[in-house]
């Protein structure tokens, strides 16, 4: 009872003295900034660090009461005695309080009941509730610390400041709003570190101080935080969901975000299904088709064309002439690619014009002159072999002791005699309706061999197309 008497003397007249004893506890209000909704209730706390022997504590806390309002009954312990540092060993504790209005500030004095020693370490002591009123910032401090030990003595204290920054605002009943910033594709092929950015907004909470919970498919949510990004684990190929929230300082939530995505690592199937490898072109417009997923990408040497709703495609390719390498991509919404190779070989077509009795003739659209024109004879018509046979891109042989003529084009072997019917293609034997033969020409000094026209046909696979009327002869190598 001694030991209260004297409790309440320091009580009554705080500030006291110097203090005797060594140490730098200290007293501090947890936490050290808060938001607080005007009208409605909430709490700081007074804590204690680093002491011994600890029986008994004074202070005063300055507050602004008019805008922070306390009752006398706001002023308590825990309910819980594990969570009163006074209170640890279970001994009992007496409070005492004072509110003074007028002076805005709450007069305070804890101490242990009884011949018992003090309690070391750091804890709760108290708990203040309060109620916001007017908007505004305003601060609480605790001033005239008095702490002394089982023996009555006073202790050195840790005299830095101790401050609780309060910040009232209006009440709010609008809930925040939020937008993703950052999201992956709707389909992507990425399982791993999928990055999602939200940011929130309101009418009356700083978007700094919204707060935020998020979850990926059914996850439960995560803790209300200050963070506006998230970065996914390793996740399963198929469909995932992305939701986020955000908080105001009044406690109102914002209607749930949700982003739906799908992980897709498997590449599409594709077929081609022309050209086929290998393929010797005649026309330098070609047309690539095939089938892949629907409704995808496909790249044709850099030529985007999409897949119709059953997957097939159709791609039209300018060749060079040569050999022409055609990569085909399939790549699906997520960017999974497919690739095939192709090589197409272009020889372009050659058309000859020429015209009975006429010197100039036409190839591909140019004009050329011959030595000798073309002629009909006994109702054939005979036109210059070696312009014919090289205008195709043969190569033309002549023995002059067999008077032999030997046609080589591409794997195909021609064997003509002047004057013979017969004639050797790739080794098999054939007739001519009229033999070859030399007509000379005194101005070139020599001649040039004729052979009838549906030789040229059938030995080297020209198209050959006749006009009675106009007497013109187009040959178009090859033919097919």
């Amino acid at each position: 009872m001694k030991k209260i008497l004297t409790l309440l003397i320091l009580f009554s007249l705080l500030p006291l003295g110097v203090a005797w004893r060594s140490g730098n506890p200290r007293i501090y209000i947890e936490p050290d900034t808060m938001t607080v909704v005007s009208g409605t209730n909430t709490s700081f706390e007074i804590r204690v660090s680093d002491v011994t022997d600890l029986y008994g504590v004074a202070f005063d806390i300055s507050m602004p009461l008019n805008e922070l309002s306390v009752k006398q009954s706001g002023i308590e312990k825990s309910t819980d005695k594990e969570k009163n540092f006074l209170e640890r060993d279970k001994r009992s504790i007496v409070v005492l309080s004072r509110v003074k209005k007028n002076e805005n500030r709450i007069i305070v004095g804890i101490s242990r009941i009884g011949q018992v020693e003090g309690v070391s370490g750091s804890g709760l002591l108290l708990k203040v509730n309060f109620v916001g009123g007017n908007t505004g910032i305003y601060d609480v401090k605790l001033q005239n610390i008095t702490l002394f030990d089982s023996k009555m003595r006073q202790m050195n204290i840790d005299t830095q400041a101790t401050t609780l920054r309060v910040t009232v605002v209006p009440q709010d009943k609008n809930p925040p709003t939020v937008e993703f910033t950052t999201t992956p594709p709707p389909e992507t092929n990425k399982t791993l570190s999928i990055q999602f950015e939200w940011e929130g907004s309101d009418d009356k909470t700083l978007p700094e101080n919204l707060l935020y919970s998020y979850k990926l498919d059914e996850e439960e949510w995560s803790e209300w935080k200050h963070t506006t990004s998230y970065v996914t684990p390793n996740l399963k190929e198929g469909s995932h969901t992305f939701s986020v929230k955000a908080k105001d300082e009044a406690g109102n939530e914002s209607e749930v975000l949700i982003y739906t995505f799908i992980v897709d690592i498997t590449p599409p199937e594709l077929e081609v299904t022309s050209p086929q490898d290998g393929t010797q072109a005649k026309d330098k417009l070609i047309d690539i088709t095939g089938k892949t997923e629907p409704n995808i990408k496909v790249d044709v040497n850099g030529i985007i064309v999409n897949s119709d709703s059953q997957g097939n495609f159709t791609a039209s390719y300018s060749l060079n002439e040569g050999d022409n390498l055609l990569t085909i991509k399939a790549i699906d919404k997520a960017g999974n690619e497919t690739v095939k190779k192709i090589h197409v070989i272009y020889k372009p077509r050659t058309i000859i014009r020429l015209q009975i009795g006429n010197l100039m003739a036409v190839v591909n659209d140019e004009t050329v002159m011959l030595d000798l024109a073309p002629f009909i004879e006994n109702g054939r018509t005979l036109v210059p072999l070696r312009f014919v046979a090289e205008t195709f891109g043969a190569e033309v042989g002549w023995d002059p002791v067999e008077e032999r003529i030997t046609i080589t084009l591409g794997d195909k072997v021609v064997v003509l005699w002047i004057g013979k019917k017969e004639a050797l293609i790739d080794g098999e034997r054939y007739y001519l309706d009229v033999p070859p033969k030399v007509i000379e020409i005194p101005e070139i000094g020599g001649g040039r061999t004729v052979v009838p026209l549906r030789f040229v046909s059938e030995a080297f696979g020209a198209k050959v197309e006749w006009d009675p009327e106009l007497q013109i002869i187009t040959i178009t190598y090859p033919g097919d």
